[in-house]
């Protein structure tokens, strides 16, 4: 999987964000903060270590029941920072 596939993949996840209107917003902020740590990560030229990927499961198991496309999604990511070493 290449950065390309994992900001599509964040993509989504902004635009599931935008239409879950039932989330709590302490979730949404948590995992918009996550995001914007992936993507600060994928900005920069070094490879710093990262617990990205599990902040981005704890997420996932979170919306599990209630928003199985985000679930997926999100577990796509996790598994692409850690294909990435991020």
């Amino acid at each position: 999987m290449t950065r390309e596939d994992l900001l599509l993949a964040l993509q989504t996840v902004h635009q599931e964000l935008e239409n879950a209107d039932d989330l709590a917003d302490e979730d949404v902020a948590r995992l918009r903060q996550t995001m914007a740590e992936i993507e600060a990560v994928l900005g920069r030229s070094d490879d710093e270590e990262s617990s990205l990927s599990d902040q981005i499961s704890e997420s996932a198991r979170r919306f599990e029941k209630s928003h199985p496309l985000l679930t997926n999604t999100l577990g796509r990511i996790a598994d692409m920072l850690q294909q990435m070493g991020i």
